[in-house]
């Protein structure tokens, strides 16, 4: 395979593995609002409660829903900016987009797992 055949197949693949870690998460974007709905239940429940008693909880429960919200959005920021195949860009000037993209995405895939795990494990105890 040619030096230049080899470069193209392996920025083909660094693309799929963008897209492959956007996919793993996309489809969690409705749970993420879930969870967030259900901890905001929470917190209001503890609100009507006692108020002055449930305060730190209330405080951190409001910092989770952030938190949920927070990753939702970055998802659909990180998809706003990102080009498929951007125009104008040399072969190596779009492997290199594309690694700052992938780790874009690897962020936007951990904040979306993290605040996940986190309103789940809050609203199990």
């Amino acid at each position: 395979m040619s030096g230049c055949a080899e470069k193209k197949e392996n920025t083909e693949e660094l693309r799929d593995e963008v897209i492959a870690i956007h996919d793993e998460v996309m489809p969690l974007m409705g749970e993420i609002k879930s969870l967030r709905k259900d901890i905001l239940k929470v917190s209001e429940g503890l609100y009507q409660e006692d108020s002055v008693d449930n305060a730190e909880k209330i405080k951190s429960l409001q910092a989770l829903a952030n938190k949920l919200d927070e990753a939702f959005d970055g998802m659909f920021v990180w998809m706003r900016q990102y080009q498929s195949s951007p125009e104008a860009l040399s072969e190596q000037e779009y492997r290199e987009y594309l690694l700052d993209q992938k780790e874009k995405v690897e962020k936007v895939n951990s904040d979306i797992k993290t605040a996940m795990a986190e309103a789940k494990s809050v609203l199990s105890s």
